[in-house]
């Protein structure tokens, strides 16, 4: 047998079986007692994030999936400057255009939301009719007017199990666009929200 160097006390030692990872009685009395203790609070952070899952509500649910959406949307629009005031200076925000008080069934439409600077989104209550501007002025009118189209969108009822396949979807398409790791012009901007929109269902698209 080759030395090996025990798990407990770092010392060097000849095994007397291959599988031996301990030098003596007592380390390997105090390695089985850390490996139970640590087994014991793996069980119970498990046991805790089942608990705390049994309590989650939809709206949990729903800001979670929230800010995975906002942030597909900062790095699709990576790059860009805050769709209101043309500038990157700032924090950048995920900014709805039709905000979420005023309708919650498309707070995940990924048309409806474009980085914005926080200055823009939160102490300008949206900047609504710059980011209007903006639109125009990167996409054209005609998206613009598709994005007002939004409004007629019926209410959509997402269940808990609903919200956790979406949430799902959501992440996967973050890894994708941070593998991607681009920079994309207006047109495959647009191409990336139809993509995006489609996989993620929420609208039945």
């Amino acid at each position: 047998m080759k030395p090996k160097r025990c798990k407990m006390c770092k010392g060097v030692f000849i095994p007397k079986r291959p599988l031996q990872a301990v030098c003596s009685y007592l380390c390997a009395s105090q390695y089985a007692k850390n490996q139970k203790e640590a087994k014991a609070k793996k069980d119970w952070q498990k046991e805790k994030e089942v608990r705390k899952e049994k309590l989650m509500t939809p709206a949990d649910y729903k800001a979670i999936l929230q800010a995975n959406i906002n942030h597909i949307v900062r790095l699709i629009d990576k790059g860009s400057p805050c769709i209101a005031t043309n500038t990157d200076k700032g924090k950048m925000n995920a900014g709805h255009y039709i905000s979420v008080g005023a309708n919650d069934t498309i707070r995940f439409h990924l048309d409806n939301i474009h980085i914005q600077s926080e200055h823009s989104n939160t102490f300008k209550s949206g900047d609504t009719i710059r980011y209007r501007d903006g639109i125009v002025r990167v996409y054209g009118q005609n998206y613009l007017n598709h994005m007002d189209s939004l409004k007629s969108i019926k209410s959509i009822n997402l269940s808990i199990e609903d919200l956790k396949e979406i949430i799902k979807i959501s992440i996967q398409i973050k890894k994708e666009l941070i593998a991607a790791n681009d920079v994309y012009a207006p047109f495959q901007r647009l191409e990336l929200r139809a993509k995006y929109n489609q996989q993620l269902n929420i609208y039945q698209l």
